[in-house]
């Protein structure tokens, strides 16, 4: 490919053009001159011989005939040589004012966040550097404003399910609380009835709360923490006991495999317990009726690998690749009966980055889908 001109190499050979075209032009002038006043002049190339004589320095003959003519020649030649370098500036110029005028146009596009154009190439190096330059940003922009309108069409998604969501356990919270004060429950074991199921619902008002206030959290950069040793066996043996009942309240069995021994790691409690709650509650969402799920620890190259595995329907290759994006489902959000706003995963991985950790996922569609957190443990000689 090749090397396009700079800008002051343009100027350079611009400048070389006008010299050379203006000596050309100015011995052309000159000959013509000579040719003419050899023919009109009566012994016109004595006379000139004699004069060219005499401007070297040699005896020379009415050389006062010749001064008008060399003057004239003298200001022809500087007309000439005034009108090329116009011309050939003019032309220079005027390219460079059409490129830079094409360029201000697209910033101004820019500006305007007009972003459905094409900034071309152009023939000087500098200005084809800033087209390519203007032209990257562009295309960012665009490919920004592109994610930002995305992303806005499913925030308002997240929201009316939120909504929906929120309105459903509150409308049941309502109908049975009017249950007990008109006298339905008119039983203890009924009211107890009512109560549990009133206590189920304020459960999960909780927990979407809890899941809005993470969403804004998330959205802002602004998730807190607050980091502590963490002796993981006996926090993985206490989620374990909790997820037993969970799971088990959903048809599904559930074992757990924690190594016994030191393994710590600095860690926020509620922010992992958080993620392991969200894996959780994935694989109890799409699991298997009497399905089964594991929770495995396990010591590997100085961390700890947490799994969280089910024998479910699995995911895709190609859904798996984007699992960890805001508001993913493999499922759309729209027509599927499972509930959740696409939002956990991509929590779970800032929530696990922000632990100087890894999480990843291996899934076949048919087989189950295992889920795996690292975390790196803490030096023996870096405890308190």
């Amino acid at each position: 490919m090749r090397e396009k001109p700079t800008l002051r190499g343009q100027f350079f050979w611009a400048a070389l053009k006008m010299l050379a075209l203006s000596l050309l032009v100015g011995v052309a002038v000159i000959v013509v001159v000579m040719v003419i006043f050899t023919q009109r002049v009566p012994d016109g190339d004595k006379f000139l011989v004699s004069s060219l004589s005499f401007l070297f320095g040699k005896e020379t003959m009415g050389p006062g005939g010749m001064i008008p003519v060399l003057v004239l020649a003298g200001v022809l030649l500087c007309l000439l040589v005034a009108g090329v370098c116009t011309l050939v500036t003019s032309r220079l110029t005027g390219r460079l004012t059409a490129t830079l005028k094409t360029l201000r146009q697209a910033a101004d596009n820019l500006r305007e966040g007009d972003l459905d154009f094409q900034i071309m190439a152009c023939d000087e190096k500098e200005l084809d550097e800033l087209s390519q330059s203007l032209e990257s940003v562009r295309q960012r922009l665009k490919t920004a404003a592109v994610a930002e309108a995305t992303a806005q069409e499913e925030r308002g998604l997240l929201m009316a399910n939120l909504s929906h969501d929120l309105r459903t356990p509150i409308t049941a919270i309502k109908g049975y609380v009017e249950g007990i004060q008109d006298g339905i429950a008119n039983t203890p074991e009924k009211q107890r009835h009512y109560l549990d199921i009133v206590y189920n619902k304020s459960l999960l008002l909780e927990k979407l709360v809890r899941n809005m206030s993470d969403f804004s959290e998330y959205e802002l950069g602004r998730m807190q923490y607050h980091f502590e040793y963490v002796e993981m066996s006996p926090f993985l043996q206490d989620l374990s006991e909790e997820y037993q009942a969970d799971v088990g309240r959903n048809g599904m069995s559930f074992t757990s495999q924690i190594p016994r021994g030191h393994y710590v790691v600095t860690a926020d409690r509620s922010k992992l317990k958080r993620v392991l709650d969200n894996l959780i509650s994935n694989a109890i969402k799409y699991g298997r009726p009497q399905g089964e799920i594991a929770l495995v620890a396990e010591e590997y190259e100085k961390g700890l690998v947490i799994q969280v595995s089910d024998n479910g329907k699995g995911i895709s290759t190609q859904a798996l690749r984007h699992v960890f994006d805001s508001f993913f489902r493999a499922d759309s959000a729209r027509t599927s009966s499972v509930p959740g706003s696409g939002l956990g995963l991509a929590i779970c991985r800032s929530i696990v980055d922000s632990h100087h950790g890894k999480i990843w996922l291996t899934s076949e569609e048919g087989e189950g889908t295992r889920a795996f957190i690292y975390l790196p443990l803490q030096k023996e000689e870096g405890m308190l």
